[in-house]
């Protein structure tokens, strides 16, 4: 599991910072403390200084929500994430 600082950006301007607790070229789940996301939002995501990736909420479970980005990442992308910007130990809940 990466833990990776990040933003998103609601349709509503409302911009967060959040932690990426885990990461697949195919979406994400973040922490956002005081989320009031709702479940079928789209969502602009920073990932680092990657994106903004559009990205539609599937699921919302408390402070942690799950997310699935519109178009996969690269392979490569995904291996630079891991590799560069992993920040274990940080932004714990």
């Amino acid at each position: 599991m990466v833990q990776v600082a990040g933003r998103y950006r609601s349709k509503h301007g409302q911009s967060r910072d959040i932690w990426i607790k885990d990461i697949s070229e195919y979406g994400c789940r973040f922490f956002d403390r005081f989320s009031v996301l709702e479940v079928g939002s789209t969502i602009l995501i920073k990932v680092g200084n990657i994106g903004p990736i559009t990205t539609d909420v599937k699921w919302r479970e408390g402070s942690t929500v799950g997310a699935e980005f519109d178009n996969p990442l690269h392979p490569g992308v995904l291996g630079h994430i891991i590799r560069e910007m992993d920040r274990p130990g940080e932004g714990q809940d």
